[in-house]
């Protein structure tokens, strides 16, 4: 079979389990992940290991769009509302996974170069599976901000971390000494390029994108841009989540208007892209490694969960945020996958030019990480979850569209308009009217049955081309209904319905035997309905738990 025949496999197997997961709550990154497992080489085997080298391109594909959104959220007139308290929180998680971890390692195996290492790999996220969960779910508010910006800056400081004590470590492993400008140096060039590189390409990319309009136009430029910054970064050994966060965080501040196209542009492309990569991450997933986690496995995956939650929780204790913050920033960043697997692969090569003994160092290092990615790439998106839920920000950045494709007619369709008799004189019609706001009265015959409609429009026909008699009577001036709607039809449906026959208007009646009249839907009071609601709930997040920072 070709690459592409696996690569819809892949799409489309992820896709219903991810919405399998969503029925019982679960977030649908943990289904894709299933997905992978499943038909990964731990289990079916249809994805093999030679085959999965095909698809190396796709995690950085996949993380430089999450990057970008990452980047796009970073504004900096939010970062200085979130104050120093987010660097706070940023660096005592970071620092509070490495020495929690570390110290754990250090007791249990008394090996402080072996310490070092699994320290510096603790602060390293994945941010994929954070976002991806924070998107699915339309969260939004203080907490969200916080995570999307703790995610996007702790990886930057994890590559620090981890150079200087990779290099610490080497020195206590082999009696060799290491200059403190080789220990900075490497780290700090790969950040600040990465740095530049992003936010040359941002502000390139928001001064000629800024004139765009099209959708497919705008689409071209700035996904073009992503790739072509993931690219270079790679190109030039920087890091790609990086650059384009920078890309996307210039973007944003330099030229925002173009860039919420650029975001909206990117994400409608973004859910295939997300359910391959992390169908993917799930095939690469050896679940046979996690008899192997042993005892110091568990020893990592318990420091770590307890260093990012206490140190999270100790940073916004000191800059004094919220008890939202406070208690569910750290369960939401527990995801770790791809940046520490990198590092733990490029520790595994330093560690190997070191003889039989490195080469164990090599071993334990890359299978502990191995195995204990596997515990936190799925327990991670569920704490993210978890961590939104209990703060209230699921559903907080929904927009109209949104709401639409939750409801059915029955939840907005109007049950109090007015109704009029067949049998009503025009007199007492008028009298209706004009004692009335509707636009719309649905005509009933005696069995409460829809037998046409009068309109304001109509009412003016009447009053142009009849002589009025009193014998006149609802039922003479009432139009024919065009079309009628069901309750239980979406709303979706029901106003493209709407849309296609030019109508405000849909009477809703009991079913397509039963013309029993049940309300009316109101196309322009439905939008209205849903735009208050939609601010509402973004005034709500915007408002809740107090400042991030003070």
């Amino acid at each position: 079979m070709s690459a592409l025949f696996y690569v819809a496999l892949a799409l489309l197997v992820g896709f219903l389990l991810g919405k399998a997961v969503g029925k019982v709550k679960l977030p649908s990154v943990l289904g894709y992940l299933i997905a992978g497992v499943i038909f990964g080489p731990s289990l079916l085997g249809v994805f093999k290991d030679d085959l999965l080298e095909q698809f190396h391109f796709f995690p950085a594909l996949a993380l430089s769009i999450v990057a970008f959104a990452i980047g796009s959220e970073m504004k900096i007139k939010t970062l200085r509302q979130m104050g120093s308290g987010i660097w706070i929180m940023t660096l005592l998680e970071s620092f509070g996974a490495f020495i929690v971890v570390a110290a754990g390692v250090y007791f249990l195996t008394g090996k402080l170069y072996l310490a070092l290492i699994l320290g510096a790999l603790a602060p390293a996220s994945a941010p994929a599976g954070t976002i991806a969960v924070l998107q699915e779910y339309k969260a939004k508010g203080r907490l969200t901000n916080a995570l999307y910006a703790v995610v996007g800056l702790d990886d930057g400081l994890a590559i620090m971390i981890f150079a200087v004590a990779a290099a610490l470590a080497e020195v206590l492993f082999t009696g060799q000494k290491v200059s403190a400008t080789a220990l900075i140096a490497e780290p700090v060039i790969e950040i600040v390029g990465s740095i530049v590189l992003g936010c040359a390409m941002g502000a390139a990319t928001g001064f000629f994108s800024r004139k765009l309009f099209a959708h497919e136009s705008i689409l071209s430029v700035s996904f073009g841009a992503v790739l072509l910054c993931a690219g270079l970064a790679q190109y030039f050994h920087l890091s790609l989540i990086l650059a384009n966060l920078a890309l996307g965080m210039t973007y944003v501040n330099l030229f925002p208007i173009s860039n919420r196209k650029a975001y909206q542009a990117i994400q409608s492309i973004s859910m295939p892209v997300y359910i391959i990569f992390f169908f993917l991450a799930g095939a690469n997933l050896h679940i046979n490694l996690l008899p192997s986690m042993g005892l110091l496995g568990l020893v990592y995956v318990l420091c770590r969960i307890i260093g990012l939650v206490g140190g999270s929780f100790i940073g916004a204790t000191i800059s004094h945020q919220g008890r939202i913050i406070r208690n569910y920033l750290g369960l939401g960043i527990l995801s770790q996958a791809g940046v520490a697997i990198g590092l733990a692969m490029l520790a595994a090569g330093q560690f190997k030019a070191f003889g039989q003994q490195g080469n164990e160092v090599a071993v334990l290092v890359l299978n502990t990480i191995c195995a204990t990615t596997i515990f936190f790439e799925i327990i991670g998106p569920i704490g993210t979850r978890i961590a939104i839920n209990k703060a209230g920000e699921i559903g907080a950045n929904v927009t109209e569209e949104d709401l639409i494709e939750t409801y059915k007619v029955a939840d907005v369709m109007s049950k109090t308009i007015p109704v009029i008799d067949s049998g009503t004189a025009l007199t007492d019609v008028i009298s209706v009217v004009s004692d009335t706001e509707s636009y719309y009265y649905p005509v009933t015959d005696n069995k409460k049955q829809l037998v046409g409609a009068i309109t304001l429009d109509g009412i003016r026909r009447t009053f142009s081309t009849h002589e009025l008699n009193d014998w006149l009577v609802a039922l003479d001036i009432a139009e024919p209904v065009i079309e009628s709607i069901e309750p239980d039809m979406p709303l979706s449906e029901a106003l493209d319905k709407a849309r296609r026959i030019r109508i405000e208007h849909l009477p809703v009646v009991a079913g397509r035997e039963d013309n029993t009249l049940l309300g009316v839907l109101d196309c322009q009071a439905v939008h209205r309905s849903l735009s208050a609601e939609v601010l509402s709930r973004q005034q709500k997040a915007d408002s809740m738990h107090g400042s991030v920072s003070t």
